[in-house]
């Protein structure tokens, strides 16, 4: 008798013990507990504004051959939760933190990063009427389209795009402020971009499909930057056009004498080749010409016409009968080709960057 009502006692303590008080959330069947807190603050059905904002620190690279960049900035969210509406018990209590994990926050995915982006703060503040702002810093390697046909002479746009979690896409309003983008005073500073200059920062909202026909907000904030061509003028473009006038001295050597003319045609082309392979490593690779390609092969044309000038000179100059022949070929040429090369720069100028 006295072994039952013991045991009796003990299954009314465990009891006690396992069930949930007023004050806590039942276990789910998983073992962990569903806080109301952590799931979204929906009102009558109607989607949750985010309010969204980058701030860009630095943009430390821009590689144009895997069309990739790496940006450093700040995002900022902000929305209202007014289950954390809170009355100030004083002057000092006008804000209150919190730590990942205590309330709901949005998941905002970058979608074009080619890796997950590292974060390395990240703070929460919530104001007394409820309002939530979330900031964190990031860094994170994006990809973004690249237009290089009028390469060296290009400007560029990255692209950050941001969408919530696909789970929660319907149940998620993304808006902007103002001045929803912008950069830090210091980014021209420590920019690591010798090559690129910020132009304009923008950003827009827009609809993406996903699946089941259904759509999820897009917040889009766009950098454009255009590149510093210095660099090719002095270290490209420049010395190629040497090595074409140079590959020009043959209309001015005498026309007998053919192993002069060989040896400066020869060594032109062999120069411009490899010159060409130098430089290959800062030239990105693509499927189309870009403006750079073009005026490559219009060198290399043109260095060939010089060569093969010079030839059709020495043949006709071997026979009496057609020696004023290769003497009048001799005497346009000297015109005619730098003239026509002139007309095509302009030509592939045009048709490139105009």
């Amino acid at each position: 008798m006295r072994r039952g009502i013991v045991a009796f006692a003990l299954a009314i303590v465990v009891g006690a013990l396992l069930s949930p008080s007023p004050g806590r959330a039942a276990p789910t069947p998983t073992g962990i507990a569903t806080d109301p807190i952590l799931q979204p603050p929906f009102e009558n059905g109607k989607p949750i504004e985010v309010v969204l904002g980058l701030h860009v620190i630095n943009i430390a690279a821009i590689d144009e051959v895997s069309e990739q960049f790496q940006l450093d900035g700040y995002l900022y969210a902000r929305w209202i939760d007014k289950r954390l509406a809170y009355t100030p018990g004083g002057p000092d209590d006008q804000l209150r933190n919190y730590a990942m994990g205590q309330i709901w926050v949005p998941q905002l995915e970058m979608i074009n990063a080619a890796a997950p982006r590292s974060r390395d703060e990240i703070a929460i503040v919530v104001s007394p009427d409820g309002t939530v702002r979330y900031t964190e810093r990031f860094i994170a390697s994006l990809s973004s389209k690249f237009a290089l046909r009028r390469f060296p002479f290009d400007q560029q746009r990255l692209i950050v795009i941001i969408h919530p979690f696909l789970a929660d896409g319907p149940r998620i309003k993304f808006s902007l402020d103002k001045i929803s983008t912008w950069s830090a005073a210091e980014f021209k500073t420590f920019s690591s971009l010798a090559q690129w200059h910020l132009t304009s920062m923008h950003s827009e909202l827009l609809v993406a499909p996903t699946y089941g026909g259904f759509t999820m907000p897009e917040a889009r904030f766009e950098i454009d930057v255009g590149r510093r061509s210095t660099f090719y003028l002095w270290k490209v473009f420049l010395p190629l056009l040497l090595m074409v006038f140079l590959s020009w001295a043959v209309f001015w050597i005498e026309t007998g004498d053919l192993s002069n003319q060989i040896q400066v045609a020869v060594t032109t082309i062999l120069t411009v080749i490899a010159f060409a392979f130098a430089i290959s490593a800062t030239m990105p690779r693509l499927p189309y010409l870009t403006y750079i390609d073009a005026f490559f092969l219009e060198c290399y044309i043109y260095v060939f016409l010089a060569v093969v000038e010079l030839m059709t000179v020495h043949v006709t100059h071997r026979s009496e009968a057609r020696r004023d022949i290769g003497l009048r070929i001799r005497k346009y040429s000297r015109w005619v080709i730098p003239a026509s090369f002139a007309v095509t720069n302009v030509v592939i100028a045009v048709h490139f960057l105009g």
